[in-house]
């Protein structure tokens, strides 16, 4: 492999000397209804403009980035892991390409001749192997790190079955998503929770790579911040990528076989040596960069935090898309399930009679307006019009809650927490497929996505055999410790290693 440059985000350009692949192309726009932006942004789209194969692991829109795929060029041959649901051709079509591959899990493609590539589905995530003259790089981007420890341990022995050496392993560091940031509940310290998922997360990083003993490790954190006021706490919560290597040798191995290299947008690894020639280096201070953000996004901020107000006509038509849309998403759940349903929806965009309360009973939904929430309501969903009409009106809308950050949820009643009765609430906001009812319309389809899965098809088999009425219980994550519990105790909680003062000083 000739070079390997880090564009943005989770963005890496690949040219092996008779092809340029790049994966997860966002270099260029806003994603999540302008709520993500990038960060560090690209330093420059030159080296894209004659890629050959472009490499997307999953549809969220910070991978599948419609503006990007746009100004790349249409000669290029898309690769897109074969899912359970069908209709990614015809998005890659709309947007003008026409070489498009569905490419099954674990299947080597041979791109050029020297160059392969393999996909690796883990669940609606998907790592990505290259491999050219003798030498493997393996990006797995976000499909691991936030999954339980048992099934990532079935991943890394797959991979370390197939793939004995590993040469070049990129991975993504942190995480993104509504929980538990934007899930608040009385005595929680949202930035000191936040910092500790963020912890964990690193944990979980440092296991796969003594899991895999690759020879370089390349850790990106999510490129990108939020620029609402609310939110841009958010911000602080990552985990220093220059920490790694100390927290991997305090916690680990104090005497690893590997190397961990920090790359910023614009830096080119050349035949194994990284070349530090992106302007981001000189301008770190205190392992972060997010001094910048204000010079950098000051019209966007701007933009983002000015008050606008949604009319009545408006809000008349949400509650009739609540009513008509509530009961049919709904029947994912089951019965038990869906008796404990009773919250409330506050539009902060509508100035009257903004709570849309949702409760179930006597086998069917209540859905009415008010001025305030109820006192017998369980939890509250604070969002925007333009965001709960985004989840409601696309298949896929409903990203914007999970992994853009839309949503605030305040616990009011504690048996919302034991129940994770936000995953039920905030999935009633969002029309995704049901991959059940997917299946049985296309079988064909549904049998060779098992089959070729068959680690994602066992782990199914066991949730609904299993835990067929229980919320995120399989594959094990429990969630309540990050809501209720002292940091002390959501640490043993997760078996997260005691850091040393002198470290703790330095993430303080």
């Amino acid at each position: 492999m000739q070079n390997i440059e880090y564009i943005s985000h989770s963005c890496i350009l690949v040219d092996t000397g008779d092809t340029k692949i790049v994966m997860d192309p966002w270099f260029n726009g806003s994603a999540y209804c302008n709520q993500w932006h990038l960060f560090p942004k690209a330093v420059s789209e030159d080296s894209l403009k004659d890629v050959d194969i472009i490499m997307v692991s999953h549809g969220h829109e910070d991978h599948l980035h419609f503006n990007s795929l746009s100004r790349l060029p249409k000669t290029a041959h898309v690769f897109f892991p074969y899912l359970w649901i069908s209709g990614i051709r015809d998005y890659f079509k709309k947007i003008g390409f026409t070489k498009i591959t569905e490419a099954v899990s674990y299947k080597k493609y041979e791109v050029s001749p020297t160059t392969s590539i393999t996909f690796l589905t883990t669940s609606m995530d998907t790592a990505f192997v290259i491999e050219c003259n003798g030498k493997v790089l393996v990006n797995l981007n976000d499909s691991l790190n936030s999954l339980h420890e048992n099934i990532v341990n079935l991943f890394v022995k797959k991979i370390n079955h197939h793939w004995k050496k590993i040469d070049y392993l990129f991975l993504g560091l942190g995480g993104a998503g509504y929980f538990p940031n934007t899930v608040h509940f009385k005595g929680k310290d949202d930035l000191e929770m936040g910092k500790l998922r963020e912890q964990l997360l690193v944990s979980n990083f440092c296991k796969l790579v003594q899991g895999l003993q690759p020879v370089s490790v390349f850790p990106f954190t999510p490129g990108f911040v939020l620029l609402n006021k609310d939110k841009q706490w958010i911000n602080e919560t990552k985990f220093p990528r220059e920490l790694l290597m100390k927290y991997y040798k305090e916690n680990f191995n104090d005497n690893p076989s590997f190397d961990i290299k920090i790359m910023y947008p614009g830096d080119v690894v050349q035949n194994g040596i990284l070349n530090k020639i992106s302007p981001y280096h000189k301008q770190v201070k205190d392992y972060s960069l997010n001094h910048l953000i204000n010079d950098v996004y000051a019209k966007e901020i701007e933009e983002v935090n000015k008050e606008e107000w949604s009319d009545e006509r408006e809000a008349v038509a949400i509650l009739a898309k609540l009513k008509a849309n509530i009961p049919q998403i709904a029947k994912v759940f089951t019965p038990e399930i869906l008796e404990t349903i009773n919250y409330s929806v506050c539009l902060t965009d509508i100035k009257k009679n903004n709570y849309f309360n949702i409760e179930f009973n006597g086998g069917k939904f209540n859905i009415y307006r008010g001025d305030s929430v109820l006192a017998d309501k369980k939890l509250v969903i604070r969002t925007k019009c333009k965001f709960l009409n985004h989840s409601l009106d696309n298949r896929w809308g409903g990203d914007v809650f999970i992994g853009g950050y839309a949503c605030d949820i305040d616990i009011i009643d504690e048996t919302a927490i034991e129940q994770n009765l936000d995953i039920a609430c905030v999935r009633l906001l969002m029309r995704y497929p049901v991959a059940s009812k997917i299946m049985k319309q296309e079988p064909m389809r549904a049998l060779k996505y098992l089959t070729t899965n068959p680690i994602l098809a066992r782990l199914s088999l066991k949730q609904r055999l299993f835990a067929p009425k229980i919320l995120n219980k399989i594959p094990y994550n429990e969630r309540n410790h990050w809501l209720n519990k002292t940091k002390c105790e959501t640490c043993q909680a997760c078996d997260l290693p005691l850091l040393s003062y002198d470290f703790g000083e330095q993430l303080a």
